[in-house]
């Protein structure tokens, strides 16, 4: 359970935050570029997801390629999750 625990941590506060935040602020600047391919917005984030997770060095050193894309495309989506919410919050 301690190593669960310890893996969140690391993701979620350590190297995980840095696809994120890149994922949802590339997906803002589409967005205001091409406002056509905001329905595109999640396969979007799962792919730069993906792309940042495997060209940063060292972002998860500890992983093989497959969890390192899993781990990639997972935080990927959570940006676009972030998007949805503030967009649900700021129309209420």
């Amino acid at each position: 359970m301690e190593s669960i625990l310890a893996f969140i941590d690391h993701l979620l506060m350590g190297n995980g935050i840095i696809i994120s935040v890149a994922t949802y602020v590339i997906a803002e600047i589409i967005k205001s570029i091409a406002p056509g391919l905001k329905r595109f917005i999640p396969l979007v984030g799962a792919s730069l997801g993906i792309l940042l997770a495997l060209i940063v060095p060292n972002l998860f050193p500890d992983t093989d390629i497959v969890s390192t894309v899993i781990i990639g495309m997972t935080l990927g989506w959570s940006s676009t999750g972030v998007y949805e919410t503030i967009k649900g919050v700021t129309r209420s």
